[in-house]
Order: structure tokens, then sequence, then C-alpha cells
């Protein structure tokens, strides 16, 4: 069994059960003890799970099930995530943020000719099983792989978030970074529920050149609890549907590129 199919076995097994062995696992993965431990350690690295004495258990606040969201990828989400995926240069710094349009972004990229040449960040743990998998894949077939950074923290919602989170980001600059919004607006900006993750995101969109913000229908003109910051510090916008008159004329003033890609 290679390692990235080793590596879904015990997250499948810690999701689905809140634990595991090392013991167990070695029975059912047939592997040596060493093996099982090592890919603990690599798991617990990446934020997918905690170690303990003997084995390893489910992050807290991580539902039961399996290591991703239960909802299925809306068909608005795959038009955002294919809009970003086109504006990502072969060779470039990229950074993911949590999300639906996130997840598929991942799967989009790593299934793109350019992969290989990218590097990949992300602190949503959906996003980072996906890269994760097609890195591991890469080696597995003797291609040069992608590089895949995987920032730490405190997971909740499926991100890892918190002042680690905010440390990692704060050391890197991006060509392209991604976000989803939760709400936006013309006058409060780009806005979001959890201020940890408004945090990361104002370090992030400072540190990179482009700033494009995926903005699902029930976003426009919507403002969530924590600002994040004003429409002329983003690059570009990409939507589904138009954006409100009252926005639209807001990000025109702002200089702001929108990409409107209706179904």
């Amino acid at each position: 069994m290679l390692a990235h199919q080793r590596h879904d076995e015990i997250l499948r097994q810690v999701n689905q059960n809140g634990s595991v062995r090392v013991t167990d696992l070695v029975t059912q993965l047939d592997v040596s003890e060493m093996t099982v431990r090592r890919d603990i350690r690599v798991l617990a690295a990446k934020g997918m799970l905690k170690r303990v004495h003997g084995g390893a258990i489910r992050l807290e606040g991580a539902p039961g099930g399996g290591n991703l969201p239960a909802s299925a990828p809306s068909g608005e989400e795959k038009i955002l995530a294919q809009a970003a995926l086109e504006t990502i240069r072969p060779g470039s710094n990229v950074f993911i943020g949590g999300g639906g349009c996130g997840t598929i972004l991942a799967k989009l990229i790593t299934e793109s000719e350019f992969f290989s040449s990218l590097t990949v960040a992300t602190n949503y743990l959906p996003a980072a099983k996906i890269l994760d998998h097609a890195q591991q894949g890469q080696r597995d077939n003797g291609s040069a792989p992608a590089k895949v950074i995987i920032f730490g923290g405190q997971p909740e919602n499926y991100e890892n978030l918190g002042p680690l989170t905010l440390a990692n980001a704060s050391n890197f600059y991006f060509h392209s970074v991604f976000i989803e919004a939760e709400g936006i607006d013309k006058d409060t900006g780009l806005s979001c529920e959890n201020i940890d993750k408004a945090a990361l995101n104002r370090v992030l969109i400072r540190n990179c050149e482009f700033a494009t913000v995926m903005v699902p229908t029930r976003s426009w003109g919507h403002t969530a609890l924590n600002v994040v910051c004003p429409l002329n510090q983003l690059s570009r916008i990409v939507s589904a549907t138009q954006p409100p008159t009252e926005i639209a004329a807001a990000l025109t003033q702002a200089q702001i590129m929108l990409d409107v890609r209706e179904p």
C-alpha cells in the first residue's frame, strides 16, 4: 500500500471512530510499527489528527464520518473555481482559502498540466488532503512533485486558524491568494464571521500580488460580523451572477477586475 493510501485509511478510521491504535493499524495495513508511527507524525504535522500515546485521535471540533465536509459542491462553486484556476500563472506561488470553492480549486489545480510547477499553500484541511494526495501520487510515479505547504494552527470548521496560522502567513508573499467571500458590500467591503479567519485574510491580502475573491450569489450585499478589508484592497472578483448595481459601481470606482461567469 502506498503512503497516500495509508494516510487516507488512517484519516478515515480516525474521523469515523474518533481514535485509532498503532497496533491495529500495523495489522490492517500490513506494515511495520515504525511506518505507522511515521504516517501518524506526518498527518499530525499537517493538522489532520492529533497524536496520542499508542495511536491518534480525531481533532477537537472535527465531525465524524469522514475528513471532508459532507455537502456536495454546488454548480456555482465549480464555476467560480474554474474562473479562479484560469488566473493562475505556471510557476507561481498561490494560497487557497477555505470553503467549497477552495476544495474544487485544489482539485482543479492538481489536475492541471502546470501543477508540478506551483507552490500551493492552504490552511483548509479538505484542500490540504487533495493537494497532499496528488503530491504523493507524483512522487510515487517518479514525477517532480509540486510544493505543497500546509499552514498549522488550531482546527476550526476544517480550517487551521489562530496565532500559528497568522505567523505562517506573515512569512510568505504569494502571487495569488484565493478567498471565498462570506460577505461583500460597497460600504463594508469584504467580511467574514470568524474573527481569526478575518485576521488571516487581512495578512494574506497584504502579502500578495493579486487577491482574488470568489463571490457566491448569497454573499452579494451581505455584511458578516468581522470586516476584512475595503474593496480597494482587492484585485479581482469572480462571480456567477452580476453584483447589485451599487456594488458594481463601487467595484468600478475601486478599479477592481470583475469576471462574471453566468451559467
